[in-house]
């Protein structure tokens, strides 16, 4: 959605809504806009978006995921747990990236208006980027020991440089980046296959077991497909954001027609080729670890290269990601002097530790505990969409995200996910049942959803705009009253 569409949009432009002002530029590099709305001279077409969603499915993350969960679940139940997570993550995906299209916004400051205020956004902030900075430390101890084949020495010293190797490629930003992410591509490919095709002949053919195997320990049936589900939960929460971010460039009414390919497409790669991929290659060699059996069918120099490739595509992004918001996040807050690069000093530290505490070794455990966080903050703002601004409209007009006409806090969004948040954390730390523990984190989405709705028809918006009189609420605006009514 445009500004001047915004402004042309009755009740809000008519009472004084902010989409009557004149455009800012945003704080951060221009083509971002990531302070303000994306005007409609700067949309673009599905095919770039596509491009960038597709660079994430590269991550040596996704093959290592769908090699753990053939080995702790059986191929069967991690073929069935992908299917349901794909169709849940791509429901909601649908629903966030459609209106990120409308409103031109970030997941950041779509979730300011979506019932959170300026500083209550900081909490789903953190999430966004403590996810990002997961994904860093599992990427580095990969890359760790992908480089201990070369040369062995202790692990901290390999994860200290790793983290340090990051720092010079990611200081000036994504202009930096952009160009080594472009290098790297050709050769990533080219070496990827050609470890596909060695595995083909070593085992004559596909694989036995693709879709049957069950390893000895595995787990499968119900607690199998939960317990993969389960720990898809942050993906499922997370990439319904990451997608609307990239999605908000298309144009709202192209979205229907664009959105396989802009929303679909990148996730039926991860789904059923990234993951699947990590069972092909666990099967074919034995061992779950891509930072191995890269090694082991390319050989040590080459298979360590593919690693490093594949890996400083990945982390840059990452690093990148998490240090941006948490710079937005102070900001927020009020810490303007903390900028990115003071972030990415702490991230690439924070990596660090979790790569020394064995993040890969507990990876399923820390993406079943981040779900719970990152599925109750969706649940909010599919919530917000879908019930408080659709079908009761409590709220109406195009979504707010300016801080002069937001609280701080808004009640709405911020208790639904602290209620979520730690009603799904006691179930899973408590709960002695396995599916029980396995649902914790969609149990926090029902819990998010149920309490979001509620309050905001408890307060009856009146907590949604920095005035409590403002005419957008519904119950203050009688002609909004009566065309509802």
């Amino acid at each position: 959605m445009s500004i001047q569409n915004d402004a042309a949009t009755p009740p809000p432009a008519q009472l004084n809504s902010p989409e009557t002002e004149p455009f800012s530029p945003p704080a951060f590099d221009a083509n971002d806009f990531a302070r303000t709305r994306v005007p409609d001279a700067a949309k673009r077409g599905a095919g770039s978006v596509l491009t960038v969603l597709v660079g994430f499915v590269t991550a040596f993350f996704f093959p290592l995921v769908g090699g753990l969960f053939l080995i702790q679940y059986g191929a069967a139940a991690t073929w069935i747990g992908l299917v349901a997570s794909f169709l849940v993550l791509i429901g909601f995906a649908l629903v966030v990236t459609r209106i990120a299209s409308r409103e031109g916004l970030t997941s950041e400051l779509l979730t300011r208006g979506a019932g959170f205020g300026t500083v209550g956004s900081v909490l789903t902030t953190v999430i966004y980027a403590g996810t990002f900075v997961i994904y860093a430390g599992t990427e580095g101890q990969i890359l760790a020991s992908s480089i201990d084949l070369i040369w062995d020495l202790p692990n901290l010293v390999w994860y200290v440089l790793v983290a340090v190797i990051f720092l010079p490629m990611a200081w000036n930003g994504i202009r930096s980046m952009t160009k080594i992410l472009a290098y790297t591509l050709p050769i990533y490919f080219i070496l990827l296959i050609v470890a596909i095709v060695i595995a083909w002949r070593r085992s004559g053919g596909m694989p036995a077991g693709m879709f049957d195997a069950m390893p000895a320990g595995a787990t499968g049936g119900l607690v199998g497909v939960l317990g993969v589900m389960a720990a898809l939960a942050g993906t499922i929460g997370i990439n319904p954001f990451e997608a609307s971010d990239y999605n908000r460039f298309i144009r709202a009414e192209d979205f229907k027609k664009k959105a396989f390919v802009s929303v679909v497409v990148p996730y039926l790669l991860l789904f059923f080729i990234a993951m699947p991929m990590g069972m092909y290659f666990t099967l074919s060699t034995g061992n779950y670890d891509p930072a191995i059996y890269f090694v082991g069918l390319l050989g040590l120099f080459p298979g360590v290269a593919l690693a490093w490739i594949s890996q400083i595509r990945v982390n840059l992004t990452n690093l990148h990601v998490s240090s941006v918001a948490f710079t937005s996040a102070s900001e927020t807050t009020g810490a303007r002097p903390l900028t990115r690069r003071f972030w990415l000093v702490v991230v690439t530290l924070i990596s660090i530790g979790l790569m020394a505490s064995d993040v890969i070794g507990n990876l399923t455990t820390f993406l079943e505990w981040t779900g719970i966080f990152l599925l109750s903050w969706l649940a909010c703002v599919v919530a917000d969409i879908v019930v408080v601004r659709g079908a009761l409209k409590i709220v109406t007009g195009p979504v707010e995200y300016r801080e002069e006409h937001l609280p701080r806090f808004n009640i709405v969004g911020v208790s639904a996910l602290l209620v979520a948040t730690v009603s799904g954390s006691l179930i899973w730390l408590l709960a002695e049942s396995p599916i029980l523990t396995s649902l914790a984190a969609f149990i926090s989405f029902g819990i998010a959803f149920v309490v979001h709705v509620a309050v905001a028809v408890l307060t009856k918006g009146r907590t949604y705009f920095a005035d409590p009189t403002d005419p957008r609420i519904a119950a203050n605006n009688v002609a909004v009253r009566d065309k509802i009514g």
